[in-house]
């Protein structure tokens, strides 16, 4: 009797441990073309954890409008709420993308305002891969360490030359603000996320449930010309062509290409892309 009363008293406990815990609210942010890893390595991570831990976490998807957002390689995901409707939020998750969305998006003033308005009404905001310039842009950044994909550290640091950008390493945390390098980088910054809210224990549970192994430092590759990713980007998609081998001439001037889809895109109407010089 007395270890029935033993088991029934262990799993009253975790029961209450759980029932007693906060649940954690996610809120990924979604924007056409942006990268799909940025967005999915993240949202993974917290779902997994919300599973773990009984609904410790609630993880949705947020839009700047109503409809079916496009991601880079045009994967169509339809989001829970608008940033009108969005719930109330702990955490709040801006990806990365191209640099030629990126560009674009940092013109925008209500992606600006949008990030300002959950700075201080959520805890964390966290940036994947090139989501830093967003935050950068917004202002959330100043006087702060930060990171980003390696490609266009230099450019960042360019642009901003109030942020110390902090390079060999998977995530930055400020606090209230983490920044991540590129792309997979994202799931080690949630991974740190988690193990912030809920131990080092649920955090390992979900990477092992991943088959993903963590690590914040990271040395770096060099980018084949320098960490100035936007001299070589694609005009196309905004990547950056790796392959020097993969290029048109027109009006006198070479044009680099990540693939042959591009490089064609760019061939059946050059004017289309041209005035992003």
């Amino acid at each position: 009797m007395r270890m029935i009363f033993l088991v029934v008293s262990f799993f009253a406990g975790v029961a209450a441990l759980y029932a007693q815990t906060p649940v954690v609210k996610v809120a990924v942010l979604l924007y056409p073309g942006m990268e799909l890893q940025d967005f999915a390595g993240p949202a993974d991570v917290f779902t997994k954890a919300a599973e773990i831990t009984r609904g410790g976490y609630q993880v949705y998807t947020v839009s700047m409008k109503q409809g079916v957002v496009y991601t880079e390689g045009h994967v169509g995901i339809q989001p829970d709420y608008t940033i009108r409707q969005l719930p109330e939020t702990d955490v709040l998750v801006i990806p990365g993308a191209p640099m030629a969305v990126i560009d674009s998006l940092r013109k925008d003033s209500t992606m600006r305002t949008l990030i300002k308005q959950y700075q201080d009404s959520v805890s964390v905001v966290m940036s994947v891969c090139t989501g830093a310039y967003l935050l950068a842009e917004a202002g959330l950044l100043d006087h702060q360490k930060a990171t980003t994909h390696y490609f266009v550290a230099d450019d960042f640091a360019e642009a901003f030359p109030g942020i110390a950008v902090v390079k060999d390493v998977r995530y930055v945390d400020e606090g209230n603000i983490v920044t991540t390098a590129g792309v997979t980088a994202g799931i080690d910054g949630a991974l740190h996320l988690v193990e912030r809210y809920s131990g080092d224990r649920i955090a390992g549970m979900v990477a092992r449930g991943m088959q993903y192994t963590p690590h914040r430092e990271e040395v770096w590759p060099q980018a084949p010309t320098g960490m100035n990713g936007k001299g070589d980007a694609d005009l196309v998609c905004g990547m950056v062509a790796i392959d020097k081998n993969v290029y048109a001439e027109y009006k006198g001037r070479r044009y680099y290409f990540c693939g042959g889809t591009c490089k064609k895109a760019f061939l059946s109407n050059p004017g289309k892309y041209i005035p992003r010089l």
